[in-house]
């Protein structure tokens, strides 16, 4: 049975294992093995902890012991950007996948409001993911030097 439910400071460390297991899983035809072999689990506890404390929405998918998917959202980084919404992450691992966990992290995270994202361009799951909750690709695009120059595109719904 799984549940989501706001993140709290304690859900750092569990944040930060779905965020790199589920990239690792996700991500090795875009990313490289030494890239996601990188990823530090550590690093991105502290970052998670910070944000929380600092009031970051954030919601946690979770099955009976563990954390399973995150999501977060906030005002979006860019400027002038075409919603006032933005979807920041939603990382769920692979084997919660059809689980309904990913649609409860949008659902609690955004809800049904105006809303933007940026996608990996070749995530074709997640892109369809995201059709199926109205959003569609407006055609801007980015590439993420942080992240090997991976090739994103935004969504907006």
């Amino acid at each position: 049975m799984l549940r989501v439910r706001k993140a709290v400071v304690d859900d750092a460390i569990g944040m930060a294992h779905v965020n790199v297991v589920s990239w690792r899983e996700a991500y090795p035809l875009l990313l490289s093995p030494t890239f996601l072999a990188s990823l530090s689990e550590y690093d991105l506890a502290q970052g998670y902890r910070r944000g929380l404390e600092a009031g970051t929405a954030a919601w946690v998918a979770e099955d009976e012991t563990h954390i399973v998917g995150i999501a977060t959202a906030s005002q979006p980084r860019e400027e002038n950007p075409p919603r006032a919404l933005e979807l920041r992450t939603l990382y769920l691992l692979s084997a919660h996948y059809g689980s309904g966990a990913g649609q409860g992290l949008l659902d609690a995270s955004v809800g049904t409001e105006p809303c933007m994202l940026w996608v990996a361009s070749e995530n074709p799951r997640a892109i369809a993911f995201y059709h199926r909750n109205g959003f569609t690709l407006d055609g801007a695009k980015k590439i993420e030097k942080q992240w090997e120059n991976m090739k994103s595109a935004r969504m907006v719904r």
